[in-house]
């Protein structure tokens, strides 16, 4: 199977996954014993209103009696013809234009339903579409989870490798201790250890200059700072297509090289020698002058984008830069206000891989094929980087995929202590309201997240290990 066919039929089942995944959230939320409407409301809101709210919500029907469930998930999914044109999507929420018996409160001013619409809900605790929550609270999550795979993941193999390769000895007990150290240790604490040590004057940071800490204590920026919120445009001028065309050489000359034909250079002998010489030639010559006189080409627009919420990449890419910054320097300030929650969600994942990888390492040491190659006397480290390391990868690919899901569980404890809005937070508050609507958009965002990591994860797995074929 190709890969493009294996990727495509991966994405076609995510169908079924996510119609089961927002059936059973859709179920276990509706079956806890509360009101949201009436948690909205408050104690003291009139019957009237209380019961058009219910029904802009679907939660009642015209005659104020209880929705059938499946009807309020078929409005919640946007299985619904609301407009009566025979197509049951892209159709505006009747009920927030209804008055419901005698009420004067006939609509939030939202359209409730259809994730198949792209409407996700209306957040009654936050006041605004789901799909705005969204919007704002997901890039922060990524950017911290992702951002602690990056560091937690090669600090794990790492260690992991190292007590593999030191067995018994000093630093393979001490790496085993930092290991069980790092998953017993509680989310929670470790971010209040290193508030207390890193970010605060009661730590270690005014012993080496920094009196009121290392690192910001909350936040993702600045008090009354501003980021880098609109999009932009990819341009390309002169000196761009010039760095172009000497790529273009520098990959032609690598050709010739790896493949012992770099002498050919001066005497093309063969026609794929003198096409190779001529690309050379003319992309050098191209390049020349581009630069030389590239300032009288008018830049090309290869694509617009937008801004993406990630502080790390809009700060790089995203307008307009405030004034008396750059953007290398909000770009450092993103990573500095990234540091304690990723360095704190990363212990737990890099403790799990040195784990994994010690053991894995220590019995693909002992194969056949690693004596046989020490036996030709190929050197230690040759058998160590080339042939040992990447098959003990092929399970801890497997075992990192999963531990995704291990980080944005964390990420409740994680947000909340350092302060980010991102999913977790949100939905800490959802589930104090009461408000469904964001645990459900919350959960599904969730679960496609696990899902196409896993995808990832399958089709590294197959590049790892050749002998994995795709199907």
């Amino acid at each position: 199977m190709q890969l493009w066919e294996y990727i495509l039929r991966r994405l076609i089942l995510l169908i079924p996954v996510m119609i089961g995944v927002s059936l059973l959230t859709f179920g276990i939320s509706h079956l806890v014993p509360a009101d949201p409407a009436r948690a909205y409301c408050g104690i003291k809101c009139p019957d009237d209103t209380l019961e058009q709210l219910k029904y802009n919500l679907h939660f009642i029907d015209e005659n104020g009696e209880d929705e059938k469930l499946y009807k309020q998930y078929f409005w919640y999914v946007g299985l619904t013809d609301e407009d009566g044109d025979g197509i049951i999507w892209l159709d505006e929420d009747t009920n927030n234009e209804q008055a419901y018996g005698n009420s004067s409160f006939t609509s939030l001013e939202f359209d409730s339903g259809g994730l198949i619409d792209g409407n996700w809900g209306y957040s009654l605790s936050y006041r605004k579409p789901v799909a705005e929550v969204l919007e704002q609270a997901v890039p922060v999550t990524l950017e911290m989870s992702f951002g602690a795979i990056l560091f937690g993941a090669p600090l794990g193999i790492f260690l992991g490798t190292l007590s593999a390769i030191y067995q018994d000895r000093w630093l393979d007990h001490i790496t085993r201790f930092i290991a069980i150290a790092f998953v017993s240790l509680p989310i929670f604490w470790l971010a209040l250890l290193f508030q207390y040590a890193f970010a605060t004057r009661f730590g270690f940071c005014p012993y080496i200059g920094f009196e009121t800490g290392c690192f910001p204590i909350s936040g993702r920026k600045p008090p009354g700072s501003e980021f880098p919120t609109e999009g932009g445009s990819f341009d390309i001028g002169g000196s761009e297509i010039a760095i172009f065309f000497i790529l273009i050489s520098l990959i032609a000359i690598y050709d010739m090289k790896i493949e012992n034909r770099i002498d050919k250079i001066r005497n093309p002998e063969s026609k794929r020698d003198k096409i190779t010489l001529g690309v050379i030639i003319s992309s050098i010559l191209l390049a020349l002058l581009l630069f030389i006189r590239g300032d009288n080409i008018a830049n090309i627009t290869i694509f617009d984008y937008e801004a993406t919420g990630l502080y790390t990449l809009d700060s790089l890419i995203a307008n307009p830069v405030p004034e008396g910054e750059t953007r290398l320097s909000l770009f450092f300030q993103s990573i500095q206000f990234l540091t304690l929650p990723i360095v704190c969600l990363s212990l737990g994942t890099a403790g799990g891989l040195l784990r994994y990888m010690r053991s894995s390492l220590l019995e693909v040491l002992n194969e056949d094929y690693i004596r046989t190659a020490r036996a030709k006397g190929v050197s230690e480290n040759t058998v160590i980087v080339k042939h040992a390391i990447r098959n003990a990868l092929i399970p801890i690919v497997t075992i990192l995929g999963f531990m995704l899901g291990g980080i944005l569980g964390g990420a409740v404890l994680t947000e909340t202590i350092f302060a980010l809005p991102g999913m977790g937070m949100a939905a800490v508050r959802a589930i104090v309201l009461l408000d469904f609507s964001v645990i459900m958009g919350i959960t599904m965002v969730t679960s496609i997240i696990f899902l196409l990591s896993n995808l990832v994860v399958d089709i590294a797995y197959a590049w790892i290990d050749p002998r994995v074929r795709l199907g």
